[in-house]
């Protein structure tokens, strides 16, 4: 339960006892937080009756008024030093490590299998079911760093999407489920009657994947990590802000990729309002009654390019600045005449569908949530489907969970779900059950002018949308932030408001700079997926930056992102294209600084553009 898992107690300290003798070189040391390293919190007082708010592994060490709890706190603490006493132990010997709150259930070698490395895997389970996955390269390939990966949508598995490019760099990795497993129709009816779980999912069950990951690397390295980073998308990518808001602490560098980070407002309600426009009515989206069907989609695409691609200067496929576009469906459309339904034209209230989505959640006080750009909307999976799968605003006439959630298509292949679009399913299950937790709701339920006030008991555990990020300035930590423009699931414009909002609250633009970039991808939608006929630079290597940064203090201005054929890794924000792969690189300069053409060369070149401040 919480309650006894979060370790809050009250004890004296007895303030000549000395502190445990401890060798220079020992990875725990006398002076570092019992927070840092269990990420739970102890309340201590000494004996005079002040308080200890954040003690060290001494201050519990030396408490002279013992109870259950903190001596469960000194055997943690004993046990954590003796289980880094052993000179490079095998991966089976993980099996007995004893951790508090942690049960090791497995721990094997992995053979070196389709240019993946060996590894040692380790399965454990914290309190009563947070399970994490640790794995770790030969004591002799390691890189000396740690990095913890993710998944997406509702998260609940093991499915490490970082797992393949970091190996390969030597990297110990970790994943968590967060405290749940994902049910078949991808949904979120784990969270029913279950409050603990949904703070897991929100961000404790990261926390303290994370930490516990750490201990378990560190034992069998018998070294303390160098770097720890975390990488998150989707999904993950609202924990990996979360982390940089509430847990400074875990990390030395963290990638926030394409984040969902409001969850409640950015998929809940907006997803619902997108849905309420599309589908009249639950039935109409169960039987697939779109209100503006997949087959008109090429037209609008059509439509906002030619009317916003050369706004930049360069009619090169690529809408550089989408906050320029200024379209409007029932201008900028062809409507259709009387009788008239075809492919190439759009009824006004097709247009008027189209605009008032892209327009985002309002009510009668004004905006609720962001907008949306225009663009990219025939990115597959965007809003029609993909091969195989779904999308997220129109969807398909079959439904298919497969990549619904943001999990990869193995994960879910098989698997059922009732929803046709990728905005019906997480917004209403968002709804259904971390929102109002009743398995009767429809996101058509939802009013805009009198139902907000009911997100906020959900947004408290699970939007990762704090401005204040003063815990991770302070720290030294570095957060790069990066989303693709036409992204139809986490909303660029939304992340663009968020970083505003960041800078007001710390003082500045400078301030928030300094820790902090975000780096916007034109052209691409949801975590790096681009419109196979257009050169979109959709390649980019966040992790060689954010390592940089924290490592040797380079500051990453600029990034470069590459468009790639070939037989290649799908993009990741960790792997880069090989050159030779390459037909198109463009920089991707931090924000609020934008991209612009130097005016001459060749515009698949990276070198003929520069970037400028606003």
């Amino acid at each position: 339960m919480l309650k006894k898992s979060l370790l809050i107690t009250t004890v004296a300290i007895l303030a000549a006892a000395p502190a445990a003798a401890q060798d220079a070189n020992a990875i725990y040391k006398p002076d570092m937080k019992f927070g840092e390293v269990f990420g739970r919190p102890i309340d201590l007082r000494r004996a005079d009756g002040s308080q200890i708010f954040d003690p060290t592994l001494a201050d519990v060490e030396r408490a002279g008024v013992t109870s259950p709890a903190v001596t469960y706190a000194q055997d943690a603490i004993k046990g954590l030093r003796a289980s880094v006493a052993a000179a490079n132990p095998a991966c089976k010997d993980m099996l007995s490590l004893k951790l508090p709150w942690v049960k090791i259930q497995s721990a094997e070698d992995v053979a070196a299998k389709d240019g993946v490395r060996a590894y040692c895997k380790v399965l454990g389970v914290i309190d009563t079911e947070i399970n994490f996955e640790v794995d770790m390269p030969l004591s002799n390939e390691w890189n000396g760093k740690y990095l913890m990966g993710g998944n997406g949508g509702f998260l609940g598995n093991l499915i490490n999407l970082t797992q393949t490019s970091t190996l390969a760099r030597a990297y110990a990795i970790a994943i968590t489920d967060t405290g749940h497993l994902t049910p078949k129709d991808a949904g979120a009816s784990w969270a029913h009657l279950n409050p603990e779980r949904l703070a897991n999912f929100g961000h404790r069950g990261t926390h303290l994947g994370a930490v516990n990951a750490k201990l378990v690397i560190q034992a069998y390295y018998n070294k303390a990590v160098k770097y720890s980073y975390y990488f998150g998308q989707s999904g993950s990518g609202r924990t990996a802000m979360m982390e940089a808001q509430r847990y400074p602490e875990d990390f030395d560098g963290i990638v926030a990729a394409c984040p969902a980070f409001n969850w409640t407002t950015g998929v809940g309600a907006s997803f619902a309002w997108t849905q309420q426009a599309m589908f009249k009515t639950s039935q109409d989206e169960y039987e697939y009654r779109p209100v503006v069907p997949a087959n008109k989609i090429p037209a609008l695409s059509k439509a906002v390019y030619a009317k916003c691609d050369a706004n930049d200067g360069l009619k090169d496929e690529v809408i550089t600045d989408p906050l320029s576009c200024k379209f409007d469906p029932l201008v900028d459309l062809k409507i259709c005449k009387s009788g008239e339904d075809s492919a190439e034209c759009f009824t006004k209230e097709q247009a008027e569908v189209i605009k008032k989505i892209h327009d985002g959640p309002s009510n009668s006080a004004g905006k609720v949530w962001s907008s949306w750009v225009y663009g990219g909307e025939t990115i597959p999976g965007q809003w029609i489907s993909e091969p195989g799968g779904t999308a997220y605003v129109i969807g398909a006439p079959k439904a298919n969970v497969a990549t619904a959630s943001g999990m990869s298509m193995d994960v879910v292949r098989g698997a059922f779900s009732p929803y046709r679009s990728r905005h019906y399913l997480l917004g209403n299950e968002t709804l259904r059950w971390l929102v109002h937790d009743n398995p009767e709701y429809d996101l058509h339920d939802f009013n805009f002018e009198t139902d907000l006030a009911a997100l906020i008991p959900a947004a408290a555990q699970i939007d990762a949308n704090d401005p204040d990020m003063s815990g991770m300035k302070k720290r030294g930590a570095k957060l790069i932030m990066g989303i693709g423009w036409d992204d139809w699931c986490c909303n660029a414009v939304s992340l663009k408001e968020y970083y505003d909002r960041a800078a007001h609250k710390m003082g500045g633009m400078d301030q928030v700079q300094s820790f902090a970039k975000l780096f916007f991808l034109p052209g691409v939608g949801h975590c790096f997926s681009s419109e196979p006929s257009r050169k979109t630079t959709n390649y980019v290597d966040y992790l060689t930056a954010l390592e940089q940064w924290v490592e040797q203090g380079k500051e990453p201005l600029v990034l470069t992102a590459a468009h790639a054929t070939g037989k290649i890794p799908a993009p990741d924000g960790i792997y880069m294209p090989a050159k030779a792969q390459t037909l198109r690189t463009r920089p991707i300069c931090a924000y609020p600084a934008q991209t612009v053409y130097k005016g001459s060369g060749n515009i698949d070149d990276a070198a003929n553009f520069t970037c400028k401040a606003p």
